[in-house]
């Protein structure tokens, strides 16, 4: 009887540990433009807290941290229990990177970039966080193809996630602008010489582009067919679009991910919720990846 109850003993320890070890083998993993450092709002920060807390993600990067530093960053992470954090830069628009878990071989670099990208690898994932030019498909194709010739020096065996706000359209989404999106962006050029995102008087997808062309997987289109725009965000639940400079509904964040990664993705999607339609003008990405096969 004795040896009975030690054997069913050992089997509820091997079953809780067996459990624990599957709970583990999933990252769920965040990108959002949170818009001018949360709009340096209590109100706001506090929705962003409780939007992790209710997420749970295991990893979070982050666009727009403006007014953030390295310190109030790790006082940020320690709310949403992410003891891991870093930021690229202190002044304009930072990105950033919150983790539970340890950040290896992490690098910041802010030449060449309109804005800045992290690298880090967590988990045995290689992350790349980015936030590339508004203003310049041109300088967004010096971008992506910068962050590409980083991606070609890590082996093609291993998993590998570019993300952020691309500021980029896909081409995917082509049906979804027409003349009406195409008239808004020539207007736009003919008020501001600054800004050129117009290819040849054409909406353009070459950014984009050089991720398909470089074998990344839009993780959004692994799991769903229908369009679902990242910005603007609403006004309320109730489908009200907020009118602001982001204009007609787009998809411009994403997560994007090598064949292995994606060959691991178990969920994808854009997070539309009573917190997010509030904290930014852009609505957060998410994955859910297996660490293994």
């Amino acid at each position: 009887m004795k040896n009975y109850k030690n054997t069913i003993v050992i089997a509820i320890i091997m079953a809780v540990n067996l459990g624990v070890a599957n709970a583990q083998e999933t990252l769920k993993i965040v990108s959002y433009n949170v818009l001018y450092g949360l709009k340096k709002d209590s109100a706001n920060i506090d929705r962003f807290v409780k939007f992790t807390k209710d997420w749970k993600p295991d990893v979070i990067a982050l666009e727009e941290m403006n007014g953030y530093t390295q310190k109030t960053l790790e006082q940020l992470g320690h709310e949403i229990g992410h003891d891991y954090v870093l930021q690229s830069k202190e002044e304009g628009f930072p990105v950033a990177i919150t983790s539970k878990y340890p950040l290896v071989n992490f690098r910041k670099v802010t030449e060449n970039m309109w804005h800045s990208y992290i690298y880090a690898k967590i988990k045995g994932v290689h992350f790349f966080v980015i936030h590339f030019s508004p203003f310049s498909y041109e300088k967004r194709l010096k971008e992506v193809t910068d962050i590409l010739a980083q991606v070609n020096e890590i082996p093609g065996n291993e998993p590998i996630l570019i993300m952020g706000d691309f500021n980029s359209l896909d081409i995917s989404d082509k049906d979804q602008y027409g003349k009406e999106v195409l008239n808004a962006m020539q207007q736009s050029e003919q008020k501001h010489d600054h800004i050129r995102n117009l290819r040849n008087g054409a909406i353009d997808y070459s950014v984009l582009g050089k991720l398909h062309e470089a074998g990344f997987q839009d993780t959004y289109r692994l799991f769903h067919k229908e369009f679902e725009s990242s910005v603007p965000t609403y006004k309320d639940g109730n489908g009200n679009i907020k009118q602001n400079n982001t204009g007609h509904p787009k998809r411009i964040d994403f997560i994007w991910a090598n064949l292995v990664a994606a060959s691991r993705i178990t969920k994808s999607g854009i997070i539309k919720n009573e917190y997010t339609h509030y904290i930014s003008d852009h609505y957060p990405t998410f994955i859910e990846l297996k660490l293994s096969k």
